[in-house]
């Protein structure tokens, strides 16, 4: 998955939740990000706000959203909730403050965006600007009723500005015999036979089923991202 991928997902989602480290606590809110490029995911706050200063103390990250929307809305043909077909995107990185002579450079070369930021600060003298300029991340996009495709999770990762990455989903070892009880417990058709076993860690959920049913414990757990 490329960053301008990336982008072009944040754009839907449109506003992202936002985690910083106050210390050891959590401080989490809704912010409307401005754009992207090459460098990175660009977003506002002001230097007389809590934010800003939780982000010049640490610069490390979490962002979250969700499109269309997280709502259930009715149930399914077995009474599960029933989640229209959407993604989520998560990301946890490192930010730095962009200087005001890059925003003035680019400004001027005619991005839209530095333009707008430069509108901003115009307007509101404290408004500064912050590149999410490294991170990894992974795009959720799920279709639990199978409605556009023949399976229900899409997992893709992804890893910019330096940063490396994990594939998603658990794995079989060599340990594998070949007995098929993964296969049959697994409702995200993420199983590949074969010998050994494999599994599509792009359309597993790390759901744990096929762990539990291995008579020869040769699935491993999933990394962190």
């Amino acid at each position: 998955m490329t960053l301008n991928e990336v982008h072009e997902a944040i754009a839907k989602i449109g506003c992202l939740s936002m985690t910083t480290l106050d210390g050891d606590a959590m401080h989490s809110r809704i912010i409307s990000v401005c754009g992207g490029d090459e460098d990175g995911v660009y977003f506002l706050t002001m230097d007389s706000k809590p934010f800003y200063h939780q982000l010049k103390a640490n610069p490390r990250i979490s962002v979250s959203g969700i499109y269309p929307h997280g709502r259930k809305e009715k149930k399914n043909s077995v009474g599960q909730p029933y989640f229209a077909p959407g993604f989520t995107l998560r990301i946890t990185g490192e930010v730095r403050e962009v200087t005001q002579g890059s925003i003035i450079i680019k400004a001027e070369a005619g991005d839209e965006t530095m333009q707008y930021v430069f509108e901003e600060q115009e307007r509101y003298p404290a408004m500064r600007l912050f590149c999410l300029y490294k991170g990894k991340g992974e795009i959720f996009d799920y279709d639990f009723e199978e409605e556009h495709r023949d399976h229900k999770l899409l997992r893709s990762r992804f890893s910019f500005g330096g940063e490396t990455h994990n594939e998603a989903g658990c794995w079989i070892t060599n340990d594998c015999v070949s007995c098929g009880e993964c296969l049959e417990v697994c409702t995200f058709k993420a199983i590949i036979p074969g010998e050994p076993y494999s599994i599509n860690g792009a359309r597993c959920d790390e759901c744990g089923s096929c762990v539990s049913v291995c008579p020869q414990e040769s699935i491993e757990l999933p990394l962190t991202l």
